[in-house]
């Protein structure tokens, strides 16, 4: 199903779940980039996944 593109937010897609997500680029150092790449792998998970686990709990913490 195809969804309009926000140029502000990045590229809006569907997740695993079939909820909406906004592809953005990120960057990180290489030995953090590196970390997550390697737990993702242990983990079979994606790193959008991983960051998504670890920004949300974070953000409501601050009130966001």
């Amino acid at each position: 199903m195809p969804v309009a593109t926000d140029a502000k937010r990045g590229r809006p897609r569907y997740g695993e779940d079939r909820e909406k997500v906004v592809k953005f680029s990120c960057s990180l150092p290489p030995d953090v980039y590196d970390r997550l790449e390697k737990y993702c792998q242990d983990e079979e998970r994606s790193k959008a996944w991983a960051l998504s686990k670890a920004i949300i709990p974070w953000l409501e913490e601050r009130g966001y």
